[in-house]
């Protein structure tokens, strides 16, 4: 600085710098202070080549230095590797490390393709990334030579999920050691070892420990290609040259400045890969709000990095993915993925912090709010919750996603997008009012509102909302689902929370919006609804068919089944609370009992499902068979004629749809059945087993028969 000071008055007397006293590319590159020997002592800690080869710049891009130098080094050491063709089976080395193929990139490189064309060929090597078969190891975690697997396409089945934390529990990689060089680090990581059973009971921790964890060497800060570990995931894989965006050069996209980088330094992009697919392997059938090949096609163009609200929503997600839909093999991760999910939720709280935040909504800021709530909601965290799905609706609101004059002039892709996110907001925001007794934003109801698409043209409205459905073949599961339950709580408007909330006027006597007519109508409502998913119909499109709900997936058909009895059960209550029961009412839904039938017929349905495929939906499941399950002790205690050894009498068949008439049974035996259920469920480990355990200590009898 004071060279170029006396510079500035004519004094200098500094001299040009040579190769023998500037420092070396690994260093320059690095931006690191080096001792400029030949090898210097930066280079010979790190195993890396020093030289002094490559021209001087005025300034050079930040970037992923290590990863850099890593890359370009290992690539001239398997020179000869990387001209093995394309169309050749990936080796099991290659497999084990997750990689993507660069033969592609060097090719369009070689070829000077636009930065367009590079992107769209490695949509195709990310998707393929992800899509390692399970079936490629065995039960000790060895690799199979002869089973060898590359899959390019992926399932809606929840259960195929390559990459799932059952994936690699068994499995671990060797940590390199200091004094290693890259080639060695490579060959060390090029099969699996498995690890000892004590080993996995530990949950990793947060952040690792290692050299290649983030932290200092000397006075500059150096940031690894994996800054932390994440849970029931192999250390070291991906990352290095593996990391598929690192396949993406500067020569391919234009290189970012340093202060347009928003993306956190603690977190590798890479890492988050598989929770995106479980993502789409677990959630999306359920949660059909993302296309995974736009998500795909905007990480590898680095949009997550310029955008930080698309990062946000990013990172939200993989947090989503991480805690909610746990299997029954991935308990024991739950502790390390509640760490981790919680790191990438303060992250996405981080990328956005803005004074003006909201100010310009985006579906990115709507989705992000949405995952956030997803996440708390999940860990019990209800205060925050609320706050974080009420800015997700307010965003809503203030983008327009209820207002059909904000969809004129829209992508199909995008106003699709719109539409999604507006029904999933609709449908979660009625059903966590219900269950925290909070109001609602969205007035209405949903599939009246969904008619606006009559503004865009009233002569296909069922054709456009068809094609909603079969606009992408893969995707029509996921988005005949979500259309069924619209019309589940479609009868769930601003009135009826109202009266749930205890804002009417039953305290002066009387309560004019929920009336004997109105609980009536309310229920052969959830009644049409029932029979017309069974049938495959909906209610505000009578001409279009779709799917019916036996053949959507397993987990699809848990949320509906389950989301219909729990509703039937809030109108049960709300009609205690309004004083419309009776013992012997001429209307089976205005009975006391009616609440025992609905817990029998959601146990009867629950018996045919298989645990992963409601475990898949998080604690929120175990909340509703717990409200159910207290709707059987509310009656036993609001009238003498229910008790434990009552014998439930069939329903008729047309009371709640779908439900078999399956043989007696006692209130007791009902309740035992709904326990089992409840502690069952992610082994009991969640509030309402516990609570479930006090609900029926209110009863002696049942108490006095256990003991």
């Amino acid at each position: 600085m004071f060279g170029i000071l006396d510079a500035a008055n004519g004094t200098s007397t500094g001299k040009p710098k040579t190769s023998a006293d500037r420092a070396c590319d690994q260093c320059k590159q690095r931006k690191v202070k080096c001792q400029m020997t030949k090898p210097c002592t930066n280079c010979s800690l790190k195993g890396l080549s020093c030289t002094y080869d490559k021209p001087r710049k005025k300034r050079g891009p930040a970037g992923k230095r290590i990863d850099e130098i890593r890359l370009h080094q290992r690539r001239l050491s398997h020179s000869d590797q990387d001209r093995m063709p394309l169309e050749a089976s990936p080796s099991m080395e290659s497999l084990s490390r997750v990689s993507i193929p660069l033969c592609a990139t060097r090719a369009a490189l070689s070829q000077r393709c636009s930065p367009e064309r590079v992107v769209a060929r490695n949509i195709a090597d990310l998707a393929r990334c992800a899509q390692v078969s399970p079936g490629s190891f065995d039960s000790n975690g060895h690799a199979m030579q002869n089973r060898q697997t590359w899959s390019a396409s992926s399932t809606s089945q929840p259960d195929s999920n390559p990459f799932s934390p059952d994936s690699f529990s068994d499995m671990a990689f060797p940590r390199p050691q200091h004094g290693h060089t890259p080639q060695d680090h490579t060959k060390q990581n090029s099969h699996f070892q498995p690890t000892s059973a004590a080993t996995l009971r530990q949950p990793p921790p947060p952040y690792a420990s290692s050299e290649h964890s983030a932290g200092s060497i000397g006075d500059k800060s150096i940031t690894s290609p994996n800054p932390y570990m994440l849970p029931s995931l192999p250390v070291e894989s991906p990352s290095g040259m593996t990391d598929p965006f690192v396949a993406i050069l500067e020569q391919e996209l234009a290189p970012l400045a340093a202060a347009a980088d928003a993306w956190p330094a603690r977190v590798n992009e890479t890492t988050l890969l598989p929770w995106i697919d479980v993502y789409f392997k677990r959630l999306h059938p359920t949660v059909p709000i993302l296309s995974r090949n736009s998500l795909y096609s905007d990480m590898l163009q680095r949009k997550h990095r310029t955008d930080p609200q698309y990062g946000s929503m990013l990172l939200g997600l993989a947090a989503f993915a991480m805690t909610q839909p746990v299997h029954i093999h991935e308990r024991s991760s739950i502790p390390s993925r509640s760490i981790q999910a919680r790191m990438l939720m303060e992250e996405c709280v981080k990328l956005r912090v803005s004074v003006s935040f909201g100010e310009d909504p985006t579906i990115e800021m709507i989705l992000g709010s949405f995952f956030l709530f997803a996440c708390l909601f999940g860990s019990s965290e209800h205060k925050a919750a609320r706050h974080r799905l009420r800015e997700a609706v307010d965003l809503a609101c203030s983008l327009g996603l209820h207002l059909p004059n904000s969809y004129d002039g829209l992508t199909s892709e995008k106003r699709e997008q719109w539409l999604r996110t507006y029904l999933v907001l609709s449908v979660t925001e009625r059903a966590y009012a219900l269950q925290q007794n909070h109001a609602i934003s969205f007035r209405g109801q949903p599939g009246i509102t969904a008619r606006f698409m009559q503004a865009f043209d009233p002569r296909v409205t069922d054709e456009y909302i068809s094609s909603l459905i079969y606009q992408d073949q893969a995707d029509a599961v996921g988005m005949t689902g979500l259309l069924y339950l619209m019309d589940t709580f479609d009868s769930v408007n601003e009135n009826v929370m109202e009266c749930w909330n205890g804002f009417c006027h039953y305290s002066d006597g009387a309560c004019e919006t929920f009336d004997r007519r109105r609980a009536l109508q309310t229920f052969r409502a959830q009644r049409r609804v029932r029979e017309a998913c069974i049938a495959g119909n909906i209610s505000f499109a009578p001409s279009v068919t779709p799917l019916p709900l036996a053949q959507l997936v397993e987990s699809q058909q848990a949320d509906i089944s389950v989301a219909q009895f729990w509703l039937l059960n809030r109108l049960w209550n709300l009609c205690l609370s309004h004083q419309l029961l009776r013992e012997n009412s001429d209307y089976e839904e205005l009975r006391y009992e009616f609440a025992c039938h609905i817990a029998h017929a959601l146990l009867a349905h629950c018996s045919r499902l298989s645990l992963a495929a409601m475990e898949v939906h998080g604690v929120g499941m175990a909340e509703k068979i717990y409200d159910v399950t207290v709707g059987i002790i509310t009656a036993i205690n609001a009238t003498p004629q229910i008790h434990l050894e009552l014998v439930l009498r069939p329903l008729e068949p047309d009371v709640i749809p779908g439900v078999m008439a399956v043989g007696h049974i006692t209130i007791r035996a009902l309740l035992e059945g709904l326990g089992r259920l409840i502690g069952e469920f992610r082994g009991g480990e969640h509030p309402y087993s516990s609570k479930f355990a006090s609900a029926v200590s209110s009863l002696p009898a049942y108490q006095a028969q256990q003991g």
